[in-house]
């Protein structure tokens, strides 16, 4: 079997979704899948895909994939299409979060995408049961196929013993270090991390990368320290040089950010909403708080700062959950499967 992946650049992590899914299912033992990155362009207008693409360009594989931003417009001739939904922009909890720009353009355009993606799709994959439940509500299509969103379990590790990097970061001499991943966006809760820091103590820091959204702004608390945008290597290593990943996230699909850092043996503060729960286990490697209570925020990052013994033991726990549910072998073996019974093999 050899899958075709077709996929617009983009700015956050529906875009490291595709490589993992790249990664997996080489690793499965597809080891001739391909990824076509496209310009950013096609985001927009995918429509206008095929247009760029050579003569034939589907003959050498035996299905095409694509997110449903874009999958409608990757129809080729006798070969299966398969449509990931990472995320649905319609999702009514997502309008607050939203500048009038965005909001026109989900409702008027990326709506119809989507909705086109899903029915023109031979299998539709959701990343999380969540997204399964966006998709039947807005779109009325029941039948979705189930396979979690991957972690690099053999990239993402902890350190020996659990203990924090400290050659890493920025030096500070904060005694607990918070991290937030993620662009710098209002559905990612960027705007509430000033507003935690300054009800936490002055031994605690916040390093944040800058993504790919940025608001433009900077920080107003003085212990934010922004990290730029690492490679793979540098966020592995970020993780490893925090003590708890801090998502005050308001809305996301699956939720890639905490999966790593449980993956690194770090335990995650984040929000009890979409499809976080299903990442985040309360009271077992993390902590769940209600949207946008940045008190509830507080007190859970501060019950884990002043318990390095609570901090190890869900650092454990994250470790083994995402290696039992969220690794590449889950990831890759499930599109195999999914493969084989779209191709009758």
């Amino acid at each position: 079997m050899r899958p075709l992946y077709l996929s617009p650049r983009g700015r956050g992590g529906v875009d490291f979704g595709i490589q993992n899914i790249l990664r997996s299912v080489r690793q499965a033992g597809l080891r001739d899948a391909e990824l076509l990155r496209l310009p950013e362009l096609y985001n927009f207008a995918p429509f206008l895909i095929q247009r760029s693409l050579p003569d034939g360009w589907w003959r050498n594989f035996d299905l095409i994939q694509g997110r449903s931003r874009v999958g409608f417009a990757l129809r080729a001739p006798d070969r299966p299409l398969v449509t990931t939904v990472h995320h649905l922009t319609t999702d009514p909890d997502l309008l607050p979060y939203s500048s009038f720009a965005q909001r026109i353009f989900y409702r008027l355009v990326e709506s119809r995408y989507d909705h086109w993606s899903i029915r023109e799709a031979d299998a539709v994959v959701c990343v999380s049961r969540y997204t399964q439940q966006q998709v039947e509500q807005i779109y009325g299509y029941k039948d979705t196929v189930l396979i979690f969103d991957g972690i690099d379990v053999d990239v993402f590790v902890p350190t020996p013993g659990l203990v924090r990097r400290d050659n890493f970061l920025p030096p500070h001499d904060a005694r607990i270090r918070l991290l937030f991943v993620g662009n710098r966006t209002r559905r990612k809760g960027f705007d509430l991390l000033p507003q935690i820091m300054e009800r936490l103590p002055e031994d605690y820091v916040l390093y944040y990368t800058s993504g790919f959204q940025d608001t433009g702004e900077d920080p107003i608390h003085p212990r934010m320290v922004p990290i730029g945008s690492p490679d793979r290597q540098g966020l592995v290593a970020a993780y490893q040089s925090c003590d708890i990943l801090l998502f005050p996230s308001r809305l996301e699909g699956f939720g890639i950010a905490p999966a790593e850092a449980l993956a690194c043996g770090r335990p995650v503060v984040t929000t009890a909403i979409s499809a976080l729960p299903e990442v985040v286990d309360h009271g077992k490697n993390g902590f769940l708080c209600q949207r946008n209570d940045i008190p509830a925020y507080v007190q859970c990052v501060r019950e884990l700062g002043e318990d390095a013994t609570l901090r190890r033991r869900f650092g454990e726990h994250g470790r083994e959950k995402v290696v039992r549910s969220f690794s590449y072998d889950q990831l890759g073996q499930g599109f195999a499967d999914l493969y084989a019974l779209l191709l009758g093999m």
